[in-house]
């Protein structure tokens, strides 16, 4: 049985409960590192993925917020990840040096992920809690800073310290 994801309304956030059918598997490479990562690496602590490409513009609009949102939930435990959508790493490198991300970045150059995930539209994100169980998604542009959201995030199960 899932709890409630929050307080307010889904309305007010956008995040809905996260069921897929299978457990959601990842297999995608770091930008920095070129190293393969899973979801076990992030296993311990909160996890934010947002799925992102360079082309979409809600995605590009919608950064600046996530970058607020990880400065204000890092410091309690969570983990961010923008996991890129099929594009080479050079392009996804351009694009980081006009708009940075707070947070480790992530190749998906099979596009296998984010359709594996459920997701039809992007921008999308996809919260996970400390075991790498999933809790909660929104697609589309969101205002991740919005004092609504954020109380949200912090009142999932993912936030709660062990």
């Amino acid at each position: 049985m899932c709890p409630p994801l929050h307080a307010q309304p889904a309305a007010a956030t956008g995040l809905d409960r996260w069921r897929p059918a299978r457990p959601p598997r990842l297999a995608a490479t770091e930008l920095q590192s070129e190293e393969a990562r899973t979801l076990a690496d992030f296993a311990g602590r909160p996890l934010l993925v947002n799925v992102w490409a360079t082309w979409c513009g809600p995605c590009r609009i919608e950064m600046p917020s996530l970058n607020a949102l990880a400065q204000q939930l890092v410091p309690q435990g969570w983990q961010f990840v923008a996991l890129n959508h099929g594009e080479m790493p050079e392009r996804v490198r351009r694009f980081l040096a006009e708009v940075p991300i707070h947070g480790t970045v992530l190749l998906d150059r099979s596009q296998s992920v984010f359709k594996a995930w459920g997701g039809q539209a992007l921008p999308a994100t996809f919260v996970f809690d400390r075991a790498g169980r999933p809790l909660a998604w929104a697609q589309g542009e969101r205002d991740w800073a919005a004092p609504a959201m954020v109380e949200a995030l912090r009142a999932l199960p993912a936030a709660r310290r062990a």
